[in-house]
């Protein structure tokens, strides 16, 4: 005989406190791991590396279980995911207003090399050292640094890159961190 009683106490179902528990969680804990990668997300996308991969699957599985709390259920689940993506369509209608900027949370893409100079500052701020600049640089097939007029690191971590010889419509770069450094000569339109 099936005992539909055990069954939603143990694997479905989960009591109003739990349901609280879980949400509160998952709002904590989305918080603080956006402000993590605020701060370290650069380097961890802009260079992946096994090292980096491992830390981003253990901080995902302590962040699961840590929200999912001391018997993990189907509805406590279900619960995790709808907040995550509440709070992830939140922040993305918060981007596009604009009021994420406001708050200090979004980052600009940044100017990090012009005329096959770095922009140590702006890798400063960015978290992102020099080598791994040139690791991506040479990812994307930038075989000469003399070849390169500008690079700019976007918010994934990804590189826009301006070869000698192109240019870039200056509207493209009007929100960039750095932008007043570009030469006049670069810029299209």
């Amino acid at each position: 005989m099936i005992d539909w009683n055990l069954i939603w106490q143990d694997y479905l179902g989960i009591s109003w406190s739990g349901a609280l528990g879980v949400i509160a969680s998952a709002v904590v804990l989305y918080v603080f791991f956006s402000l993590l990668v605020q701060v370290s997300g650069q380097r961890l996308m802009a260079n992946p590396t096994v090292g980096s991969f491992v830390v981003l699957a253990v901080i995902g599985g302590v962040t699961a279980r840590a929200m999912l709390g001391e018997s993990p259920t189907l509805l406590g689940a279900l619960l995790v995911l709808n907040t995550l993506m509440l709070l992830e369509w939140l922040m993305g209608t918060l981007r596009r207003t604009g009021r994420a900027r406001a708050m200090g949370s979004f980052r600009r893409p940044t100017v990090v090399m012009i005329g096959g100079r770095t922009v140590a500052g702006a890798l400063r701020r960015r978290r992102l050292s020099e080598s791994d600049l040139l690791n991506r640089l040479r990812i994307s097939g930038v075989l000469d640094l003399q070849q390169v007029e500008l690079v700019i690191l976007e918010n994934r971590g990804t590189l826009t890159i301006v070869r000698q010889g192109s240019t870039i419509d200056a509207s493209l770069v009007a929100g960039v961190e750095g932008c007043e450094a570009i030469p006049e000569r670069l810029l299209a339109g």
